[in-house]
């Protein structure tokens, strides 16, 4: 049995990880009962520099972002300013064009609400315009009866949730979440929904194989839900400027993996420095079952709160076999996740997208080694 310290053994691990895998970059962290007890980085934050990522190198989140949004979400509740069952067209009236007036903003957290497809011509140049996007949000028809079904709403998901959070709080999503999540917790700097020209040189750029979903016919919904002119790998603004100064609350939170654990972390047991951002109440109606049944896009089935996936037997990443676990997941073999039972939150990220088996393998595996090492079970 080794004697190194929990720190040192992630840190060979990663470094082992990384060395085997061509411009790979990876972050890894944990807390336990409040206390950060991993914070391990390894690999290169640019396939072609060779830069070395640190513990300050920003990560695109792919959806573990998601996570991130709806915490948003359930702090608004927490103050009041909205409710799950309020309707979406409550605070925005545009919103309920061709037949979304019934929608909840629970069924968004849910992904029930029946517009999980984006608009035909999306682009790159779409998706960075939030005020364009809202405008094309607002024309979407549901493809099923809101709260009658689950299906991934992998990008309009964030839209909808960050407008309404805007229009009930008062303030931009972006500056909801600095001034509600990051300054609260110290994250100030690493954590951003539209990140600062200053902090460009330190995101790390996104490499690897293209992603399965370009091999899918070309009628598969998922194909709509996340349309190849946007997706990683193909796209190459992912790696520029206007792509991380833009807010795009499902899938581009730029962030460290410190910071992703550390707000699991306070959501959890005492919180983080004695700080709890969600009271007992309130997380648990956030992370109460609601969903669980098969997916209409994804057709796997899921088990979700109210934003959160949840663990259950057929999880085929670091929550598996874990009910009470709460978290995203994104694309690369990256999580975002909490362990109440535990008091335990794990965060790994990655720059290096890979085959969904490789990638799968690197957030069950570390995470589950790093349980090991900390003697839970």
């Amino acid at each position: 049995m080794s004697t190194e310290s929990p720190q040192a053994q992630v840190q060979q691990w990663l470094d082992e990880w990384s060395a085997s895998r061509e411009g790979c970059g990876l972050q890894v962290a944990a807390y336990l009962r409040g206390e950060q007890v991993i914070n391990a980085c390894s690999g290169t934050a640019d396939p072609f520099s060779k830069t070395p990522v640190t513990e300050d190198t920003l990560f695109i989140a792919q959806s573990c972002t998601k996570g991130v949004t709806a915490t948003v979400i359930h702090l608004l509740v927490q103050q009041g300013k909205l409710s799950y069952d309020d309707k979406v067209a409550q605070y925005w009236p545009e919103f309920a064009a061709n037949g979304k007036d019934s929608i909840l903003i629970r069924h968004v957290l849910c992904h029930t609400a029946g517009i999980p497809l984006m608009p035909d011509h999306s682009d790159m140049a779409l998706i960075c315009d939030w005020n364009s996007m809202i405008r094309e949000i607002e024309q979407l028809t549901p493809i099923w009866e809101p709260g009658s079904k689950s299906g991934y709403h992998g990008l309009t998901f964030g839209w909808i949730l960050g407008e309404t959070a805007a229009r009930a709080d008062g303030r931009p999503f972006a500056r909801i979440v600095q001034e509600e999540i990051c300054k609260p917790l110290g994250i100030e700097n690493e954590l951003y929904f539209g990140a600062p020209p200053e902090a460009e040189s330190r995101i790390a750029k996104i490499s690897g194989k293209e992603l399965p979903i370009a091999l899918l016919p070309d009628d598969h919904l998922m194909k709509k839900v996340l349309p190849l002119r946007v997706v990683p790998i193909r796209n190459p603004e992912w790696n520029e400027p206007m792509f991380h100064q833009a807010v795009i609350p499902a899938v581009n939170g730029i962030l460290t993996a410190n910071a992703l654990a550390r707000m699991y972390a306070s959501l959890i047991g005492d919180g983080v420095d004695g700080m709890r951002i969600l009271n007992p109440t309130h997380l648990q109606e956030a992370t109460h079952l609601q969903v669980d049944q098969r997916d209409e896009i994804m057709q796997v089935k899921t088990s979700l709160s109210l934003g959160y996936v949840l663990g259950n037997a057929e999880n085929a990443d670091a929550m598996r076999g874990k009910p009470h676990a709460f978290g995203y997941t994104g694309i690369g073999g990256m999580i975002g996740f909490a362990d109440p039972v535990n008091e335990f939150t794990f965060a790994i990220l990655t720059n290096r997208m890979t085959n969904a088996r490789d990638a799968q393998a690197a957030d069950t595996w570390f995470a589950n080694k790093v349980r090991e090492l900390l003697h839970l079970q």
